[in-house]
């Protein structure tokens, strides 16, 4: 690499960790001046409040937006360039925007690597720890209980469970209905139902069998039954938070099962997917975006090019905001929403790049 090389790319990085530390640092003043009742009034320990919420604050938030703290970061530092003349040198030494791209592209490059690494394994295992925090101390209730939960179990059969508590693996008012060409065969209640460890089977009480065959009704009544549903009460009862806590292989096969489930989230687990890749890949978008708004001098200088900058962060924000609100409601393949705001900055930021050179 030339000198202008190490420069620019020393400037990049420089800025950008200057930029998220103070960026996190008025984040977690904020977070605990506001939460701080909360943290004395269900007394959270204070290891606890620095080792299990803050640090994996500053970890969850700084991944969540170092695409537009890079913007930021480069729009300064390049509008700094330019006002010093610094841009306009390199051009009169006939080095070419393209060029001129390469160190920008090295230092996108020096955070995508980890930032995606974080996104699906490390960050992950490091979410679970954070939601049981603000679970315990913070939103102070109990989420490992579930109403009025529906799952498909496979291809023809159904379960419906009024109350479901999560820690001990049972569940209360129980319906497990099964069908052949759209038509109800066959339905079992119960007023329990219950995980048993040792037999790896659940265990159904006041058990009421119904099934109907050659347009026959049977019936069947047993105080206790064991039966295999084909899932455990992991697969049985899975939370959107708890999708947060698993890394890139764990979610493509439990998304792969529960397609084949037919689960009604689905969606909400393919989004998250997709984002993990499209938030890191937008750190080379802004980029592009950030060198093309401020490279040249401007009559507004460098406030100018920052508020322009604040304008596109959010709203970028806004179109991905409605585009997972818009795969949510209307069906739409989750990788086309999640990705079609990066595609359309990307092609915008091709047209301008293309008009500079």
């Amino acid at each position: 690499m030339k000198k202008f090389d190490i420069y620019i790319l020393k400037k990049f990085l420089s800025t950008f960790l200057i930029a998220i530390s103070l960026i996190l640092a008025i984040a977690v003043i904020f977070d605990f001046s506001e939460k701080i009742d909360n943290f004395i009034d269900n007394k959270a320990p204070t290891n606890l409040i620095i080792q299990d919420y803050y640090l994996n604050f500053l970890i969850y938030y700084g991944v969540a937006f170092s695409g537009l703290i890079t913007f930021i970061s480069v729009i300064f530092f390049t509008a700094k360039m330019s006002d010093n003349n610094e841009i306009i040198a390199l051009y009169n030494a006939k080095i070419s925007p393209y060029r001129l791209l390469i160190p920008y592209f090295v230092g996108a490059l020096i955070i995508f690597t980890p930032n995606l690494l974080f996104q699906n394994y490390i960050l992950p295992s490091m979410n679970e720890s954070r939601l049981n925090f603000e679970n315990q101390y913070i939103k102070n209730k109990d989420v490992l209980r579930e109403k009025k939960l529906h799952k498909k179990i496979d291809d023809e059969s159904y379960i419906f469970i009024r109350n479901y508590d999560v820690r001990n693996k049972k569940g209360f008012v129980v319906d497990i209905q099964k069908y052949n060409d759209n038509k109800i065969i066959e339905k079992i209640s119960a007023s329990i139902i219950e995980w048993s460890e040792d037999k790896k089977l659940w265990e159904l009480r006041n058990y009421q069998k119904k099934s109907i065959s050659n347009e026959r009704l049977t019936s069947l009544t047993k105080e206790k039954v064991l039966v295999d549903l084909n899932i455990g009460p992991e697969e049985l009862f899975q939370q959107n938070r708890s999708i947060k806590s698993m890394n890139f292989k764990s979610l493509a096969k439990f998304i792969k099962i529960e397609k084949k489930r037919g689960n009604d989230f689905l969606t909400f687990y393919q989004i998250e997917q997709n984002e993990r890749f499209s938030n890191s890949f937008s750190i080379f978008i802004f980029t592009i975006l950030g060198f093309l708004i401020s490279n040249k001098k401007t009559r507004g200088g460098l406030g100018f090019k920052l508020t322009t900058g604040l304008a596109i962060c959010f709203f970028y924000i806004f179109i991905m905001k409605f585009a997972i609100t818009f795969t949510l409601n209307s069906g739409t393949p989750a990788y086309i929403a999640i990705w079609t705001p990066n595609i359309l900055f990307l092609l915008s930021s091709m047209i301008v790049f293309k008009k500079l050179t």
